[in-house]
């Protein structure tokens, strides 16, 4: 399924992805337009990047002097193995890889891909070694021999001109805000695609008003593969025909393979076959369309000897759209400390991370039940 260029591709998202994650370079996954150079890539980087296409393609990549020979070897490698690896995020500070055969690749995509066969192009906002943007990238381009684009996700760019009738523009939910708030409409016969997180109340009638012809969800995770699919905010996912649903509708399987899964959050069963997802089960959040762990960012911040106990969330929409924590320090440390504790967060989180508001007090905030509260 996947061509030695397609590979290509996914290496070089690879790079970029690693050169924004360690800030060598904060703009690069904006620049697709630019090729990439080994000897301007820091060594971190090179190193991050290696072992994040070993872990992919699932082999031991040796010495390489260029891009193509990396190529080359993933390319034997998943000739040879028939699978990819998907990371979740490493946000959590716990990535697990969740493998994805070609057949279970196959299988989605025809299921998925009906969805967008009849497209004339399909353009990708997101990066190709993630699920969304690998499914419109190999998945469906590959299975209904449609030719894809890929665009970076920036909503100041003239999109009516860039785009053209028979368009799907994949998207996620914080591109489209900005996409909307910037005044941008589409041309004719152009579809929006959304996934990744949850979509904002009115974003559909949004992106209609601004003249998509329609307006689609995707909902899944790296662990499972698409799960469902809806075209309206009033109505459930429906869930994709490669799974079978437990009788209680609390479970899903892959046809064929034994084991349930758990959803990635928790739902509401619309029987015979409909969810609508309620809230994440493990604290992830989404913070500017990548996933948080707000445990792991609790743990990073615990770690400093000022923090006796934390509590990290995402502000109100009044309050912003990032993260803020809530800390109750250490005998004989002092508010003044916070410039230390930044500077100690900013060597360990991503950007998307790091909280940017900070409250102290003598006990962690709770309601009159003796429960965590806002604050």
């Amino acid at each position: 399924m996947f061509s030695c260029e397609q590979i290509g591709w996914i290496i070089s998202d690879i790079f970029r992805t690693e050169l924004v994650k360690q800030r060598q370079d904060t703009f690069a996954f904006f620049d697709a337009s630019r090729e990439l150079s080994l000897s301007e890539i820091p060594q971190a980087v090179r190193m991050a990047t290696i072992q994040q296409v070993g872990l992919f393609f699932g082999f031991e990549p040796t010495e390489f002097v260029n891009l193509l020979d990396l190529t080359e070897q993933a390319s034997c490698a998943y000739q040879q193995n028939k699978f990819v690896q998907l990371a979740t995020s490493g946000s959590t500070g716990m990535p697990k890889q969740c493998l994805h055969t070609e057949e279970m690749m196959e299988i989605e995509g025809r299921c998925v891909g009906k969805h967008f066969q009849h497209a004339k192009r399909l353009i990708t906002l997101t990066p190709r070694q993630h699920l969304y943007g690998l499914s419109f990238a190999v998945f469906f381009s590959s299975l209904f021999q449609i030719s894809t684009k890929p665009l970076p996700p920036i909503p100041l760019q003239p999109w009516f001109s860039l785009l053209r009738s028979g368009d799907i523009v994949a998207g996620f939910p914080l591109f489209w805000e900005y996409f909307l708030k910037a005044g941008n409409t589409f041309p004719k016969g152009v579809t929006a695609v959304t996934s990744t997180g949850p979509c904002p109340k009115g974003l559909f009638d949004g992106l209609k008003h601004a003249g998509a012809e329609q307006v689609i969800e995707l909902y899944g995770a790296s662990e499972t593969g698409g799960i469902g699919v809806r075209h309206s905010e009033e109505e459930p996912f429906q869930i994709n025909d490669f799974w079978e649903v437990s009788s209680d509708g609390s479970k899903i399987r892959r046809k064929g393979i034994k084991g349930w899964l758990p959803f990635p959050d928790q739902v509401r069963f619309v029987p015979p076959r409909g969810i609508f997802p309620l809230k994440r089960t493990d604290r992830v959040v989404q913070v500017a369309g990548v996933n948080v762990s707000l445990k792991h960012v609790e743990d990073v911040l615990q770690q400093h000897t000022a923090v006796k106990v934390c509590r990290v969330r995402l502000m109100r929409p009044d309050e912003g759209k990032r993260l803020k924590a809530f800390i109750v320090l250490n005998p004989g440390y002092h508010e003044q400390n916070l410039a230390d504790i930044r500077d100690n967060l900013s060597k360990q989180l991503s950007s998307h991370e790091l909280p940017r508001s900070f409250t102290f007090g003598e006990s962690l905030p709770v309601n009159e039940m003796g429960k965590d509260s806002d604050w």
